[in-house]
Formats: C-alpha cells, structure tokens, sequence
C-alpha cells in the first residue's frame, strides 16, 4: 500500500472495530494512532486514531462505513 486515503477517523476503540469490519470484507487497511505520541510528549492521552485504505477501495470501505453508523443509529 503505497499511497493511502484517510477513510475514518476517530478513538481508538471505534478505528478498532472499523478495522475489523473492514478486514471481514477483505479491505486491507492502516490505522495510525496518536494516543501513543502524545503519551510520549507529555500531553496525555490524545485517543485520536485514523483509518486509511488503499485508494482503490475508497468506495467499498466508505459504504460499510456509512451502513455501520446507520446501523447505529436505528
């Protein structure tokens, strides 16, 4: 994956599961934390996390993304 798209961002636990769900429709993804660097800088737990996929499977992993929150919220 050389390039990657930014598809989710949010805690940590909540990129946990979007990774999951996308691993479950075969989308490979990277999710890069910060909650480590800013426990690191002193700064306390920041719980920031993204998600990114290869560019390829934006539109796959922005319709599972989209159905999870509806699902949330019915």
């Amino acid at each position: 994956m050389a390039e990657l798209t930014l598809i989710f961002e949010g805690t940590d636990f909540e990129s946990k599961i979007v990774k999951g769900r996308l691993e479950d429709a075969g989308i490979k993804s990277l999710t890069k934390s910060e909650t480590n660097a800013g426990l690191i800088s002193g700064f306390g737990s920041v719980d920031v996390s993204r998600v990114f996929v290869n560019p390829a499977d934006v539109d796959q992993a922005a319709e599972l993304i989209e159905k999870m929150n509806s699902d949330e919220e019915a």
